[in-house]
């Protein structure tokens, strides 16, 4: 009788069987996939708020400066598609991404630097002013502060912490300064999430969603997709 009771304490000691425990890992790699999921959702939203916040700062900075009568922005032409009329404006613009921030030209460079954006040495600043309404462009001879260097199609580029953050929502985003005949302003904004080659390319639907986060509407064309505009 004994030995019975001992048996029988003994099978009810066995612990889980191997069907019991693998339900069980099952169980905890649903559960462990589930919040991972959720922190890298979690993740990835406060990169985009730091980027929509760097955005917010470069759209006031651009908003703030008194852009001359004679800016040296590209020209461009712009037909409205609601009432089918051409407008002709003077474009210049701030890139973002994932290493460095270009400004188009002297004027977009200033806005950045008078609102503490970026940092160069007073000379460069003094220099700047000095050839912002000429239309031969100065760069620095050298990296300088966060100007770090010139691109091909005479951009100043400088590398700072505000760079692009968002690891899945973005990697470029870009602010556009339109300036028309009669010396008005409106901005743009867009972004694209497309893998780049040389160029840019269209992302209508990153640029829309960008666009609306920073709180712009309507729209028009750009290098890196559809640019909703105020």
């Amino acid at each position: 009788m004994e030995k019975c009771e001992q048996r029988k304490r003994s099978l009810a000691n066995k612990g889980f069987t191997l069907v019991e425990l693998l339900i069980i890992m099952c169980i905890m790699s649903i559960l462990a996939g589930c919040i991972g999921l959720a922190v890298l959702r979690y993740m990835e939203k406060a990169r985009q708020a730091k980027d929509l916040y760097h955005a917010s700062l470069i759209k006031d900075a651009l908003t703030m400066y008194p852009f001359p009568s004679d800016f040296q922005g590209e020209s461009i032409s712009y037909t409205d598609p609601d009432t089918n009329q051409t407008e002709t404006y003077r474009r210049g613009w701030v890139y973002v991404d994932k290493d460095e921030i270009r400004c188009s030209n002297q004027s977009t460079a200033l806005a950045l630097i008078y609102a503490g954006l970026v940092n160069v040495s007073p000379e460069t600043q003094s220099k700047l002013e000095e050839n912002e309404e000429s239309k031969q462009r100065w760069f620095p001879s050298g990296p300088d502060g966060d100007y770090i260097r010139k691109t091909k199609i005479g951009e100043y580029v400088f590398k700072t912490g505000m760079t692009v953050q968002a690891r899945r929502t973005w990697n470029t985003y870009q602010l556009d300064v339109y300036v028309d005949d009669n010396g008005e302003l409106s901005l743009g904004a867009s972004a694209s999430n497309e893998l780049r080659s040389g160029g840019h390319f269209k992302d209508n639907d990153t640029a829309a969603l960008f666009a609306k986060k920073l709180g712009f509407s309507h729209a028009k064309i750009t290098p890196i997709g559809e640019q909703n505009s105020e």
